[in-house]
């Protein structure tokens, strides 16, 4: 379902588009994903768009994102490219979720203390293994915490989303020291971004019983039974037939308790992203 927000609307539509050309890349080449987050919660409950979503997320395997990225300069022409902090290292572009990209519109988006340019963008969030055994499993996510808060830390004002409404106590503290408290770190933030990455890559989704995506928005609850993955199933989404998690019930419930339930209010300052189209580009 559309919003009938004029604004939200037109990204939504362009963001249809985005998925429609991922699926297909992913079907020619024989790439495995799944839709996840907001999107997956429309296609089960809205059979499209929820209303107020602004975005599209996407889960995908560590071996099929890597043949993707390595062959992006093949695949990808025109108004769409794929982007990957590794190899579109920026110091003023610390994005690390890979994203598939529309060069022809232009949003504002608003996430930390600035408003930062940028394309239109597809999420992409990369599914990696994990070790056996909840201990290593929780040293694991622990070792990967650490690169993450420093990353923040030293991000603050650019990545941090102090505007998401379900923080719980410490982080809404944490928050309102480093508004108030202007020092910040001048650590190699690059870096940081490697050897978060190495963590992130260390065991392989194939022979793992618990897979994660630790650079999605969850925390904890990023760690997850690969048994959720095991097979992909189709859902409508708007006009589109895309590929869900075969346990994507489950998934779910793990996630967000009863996602069957909308939110009683949602108000607009609280949309996702704080987006703003800035424009078109005839591309």
């Amino acid at each position: 379902m559309f919003s009938q927000n004029p604004d939200i609307q037109k990204l939504q539509k362009k963001e249809l588009d985005m998925l429609k050309y991922f699926h297909e890349i992913c079907e020619k080449h024989h790439l495995t994903y799944y839709i996840c987050g907001g999107t997956l919660i429309g296609a089960v409950r809205e059979r499209g768009f929820i209303p107020w979503d602004d975005d599209i997320d996407i889960m995908m395997p560590r071996k099929d994102y890597e043949w993707l990225l390595e062959n992006r300069t093949r695949i990808f022409q025109d108004q769409y490219y794929l982007y990957d902090y590794r190899v579109d290292e920026k110091e003023n572009n610390p994005r690390r979720v890979p994203a598939l990209c529309d060069k022809s519109i232009e949003i504002l988006h608003k996430r930390g203390n600035e408003e930062r340019k940028q394309y239109l963008l597809l999420d992409i969030f990369v599914l990696d293994g994990m070790p056996k055994g909840s201990f290593r499993r929780n040293l694991h996510y622990t070792h990967y915490w650490v690169w993450h808060m420093l990353l923040q830390l030293s991000w603050y004002d650019i990545t941090v989303n102090q505007h998401r409404a379900n923080r719980n106590i410490v982080e809404k503290f944490t928050i309102w020291i480093l508004n108030h408290v202007k020092i910040r770190p001048k650590w190699d933030s690059q870096k940081l971004v490697r050897k978060e990455n190495d963590v992130l890559r260390k065991y392989d989704w194939n022979h793992s019983d618990y897979v994660c995506s630790l650079l999605g928005p969850c925390h904890k609850k990023e760690i997850l039974s690969r048994k959720f993955f095991l097979n992909s199933v189709p859902l409508e989404f708007e006009n589109l037939v895309v590929n869900a998690p075969g346990e994507y019930h489950a998934l779910l419930t793990h996630y967000y308790g009863n996602y069957m339930v909308p939110p009683a209010r949602i108000e607009e300052k609280e949309l996702h992203h704080r987006l703003r189209i800035l424009g078109e580009n005839n591309k």
